[in-house]
């Protein structure tokens, strides 16, 4: 989005369109170009028939502040979809607890959204009932963990920051937000936008401001500096925005598959580092005590695609060696600067990935010999290893993805060189030899 011109973005147009079809949506003063030609008058519906009008003009005044979704989620009793989600995730009851949970959800009957913010969630929260409940999820488990820290931050701000935080994919193209998108690293850029397009979107609206913005734009960095957008490090990340990353991470892990708690207890601890300890200690508490209450499916059926995934991982770390000769080349060199330090933080992850590996033992064993390990554990020692697994396979992934990214923003001299270093790590030549 271009805010300072003032251009309509086509794709927040089009959700604001298929939102009129349901709850109707009308400028809330005069729409005008930059030249002062009156597009809309107040009241008009904005919908299908006035959508190439609006594209065709920049605007005086951004479309966001001039829109009024007639049924907005303020009307709608998010406090009663708060209490639903509690119900459905006993993972964020239990880090929320009775007395938190009692005074969110009167936080969020009371809450009194602008009419520019409620008409931006309600565009969000119309693309399906799963966007509202993670909105609110993810609202709810922010301003609860706000209130663990030794200095507690204004649940206010993190309840609001958390039902908006996603609201810059709103700018993005839909077809790269579909859960089936196989997704290259250039299409990959275009998601990575969607904390800064909000950020911008909600430092001058009317309602959000300055602080939620901030929390926003941090709620996919990490405090290892492998998040996403800026690969900010350490207390580089807000405490709003640590907390929102955090809280946003485990609404997803609640929304995707089951054993909620037996997901978060893992995959939080896997990767040291991402996260505030202060945080951490709070969820991996809730998580291991819901954890031990949950009983296991039986993963036997699995077991091949875990021998599979493993064999994946071994093949990749068989090739430390030659990766690491390769980075260290490159931090040797003369004036290699940011470039470098990438290289360096890169190391750094990869390393802990790997050491994460090692510590299940599975990566020790050949293929015969880790099938029968696995088929002698019990059901819930074989579930927590798959829950490993994958997530070491998604952060090594992810791992590669962003240093290719980030190679890229330096120069095409910087991403060959990364994109020589990744398809180095990715050889499974390795694996073949087993």
């Amino acid at each position: 989005m271009d805010s300072s011109a003032n251009n309509v973005n086509k794709h927040f147009l089009g959700h604001v369109v298929a939102c009129s079809e349901s709850s109707g949506v009308e400028a809330s003063e005069d729409i005008l170009a930059s030249n002062g030609l009156k597009l809309l008058a107040r009241g008009a519906k904005v919908d299908a028939r006035v959508r190439e009008r609006l594209l065709e003009y920049k605007l005086k005044k951004p479309l966001e502040t001039m829109l009024r979704v007639v049924d907005g989620v303020g009307t709608r009793h998010i406090d009663r979809v708060a209490e639903q989600l509690m119900e459905r995730h006993p993972l964020l009851s239990r880090i929320c607890g009775a007395a938190t949970a009692r005074l969110l959800t009167t936080a969020l009957r009371n809450i009194a959204l602008s009419t520019e913010v409620d008409s931006l969630l309600s565009v969000y929260a119309a693309r399906g009932p799963a966007k509202l409940n993670h909105a609110v999820g993810t609202a709810l488990l922010a301003a609860a963990l706000a209130r663990e820290l030794p200095t507690p931050l204004d649940g206010g701000t993190l309840l609001l920051a958390g039902l908006v935080h996603d609201t810059g994919e709103l700018y993005i193209d839909p077809a790269y937000l579909a859960p089936d998108a196989r997704l290259s690293v250039a299409e990959w850029k275009h998601i990575a936008t969607h904390p800064i397009v909000g950020s911008r979107v909600l430092s001058t609206m009317p309602g959000a401001g300055a602080e939620v913005a901030r929390a926003v734009l941090h709620h996919h960095e990490r405090q290892d500096g492998f998040g996403y957008p800026a690969g900010l490090r350490a207390d580089a990340v807000s405490m709003p925005g640590q907390v929102l990353a955090m809280a946003e991470l485990l609404m997803g892990l609640m929304e995707s598959g089951s054993h909620h708690a037996q997901r978060a207890n893992v995959a939080l601890k896997l990767v040291p580092g991402e996260f505030n300890r202060a945080l951490l200690d709070r969820v991996v508490t809730a998580s291991r005590e819901l954890a031990a209450q949950e009983l296991p499916d039986d993963v036997a059926s699995a077991i091949a695609e875990m021998v599979r995934d493993v064999g994946t991982l071994r093949a990749r770390f068989d090739n430390v060696d030659e990766v690491k000769a390769l980075l260290s080349d490159e931090r040797r060199q003369p004036g290699a600067g940011a470039f470098g330090e990438l290289v360096g933080l890169a190391v750094e992850r990869w390393e802990r990935i790997r050491v994460a590996l090692s510590s299940t033992g599975l990566d020790s064993l050949p293929p015969a010999g880790l099938e029968q390990a696995l088929a002698s554990m019990s059901a819930a020692a074989r579930l927590e290893m798959s829950i490993v697994v994958r997530e070491l396979r998604w952060r090594l992934g992810e791992l590669e993805r962003q240093a290719t990214i980030r190679a890229e923003r330096l120069g095409e001299a910087e991403a060959r060189k990364m994109r020589r270093i990744v398809e180095t790590a990715r050889s499974e030549k390795s694996l073949a030899a087993a």
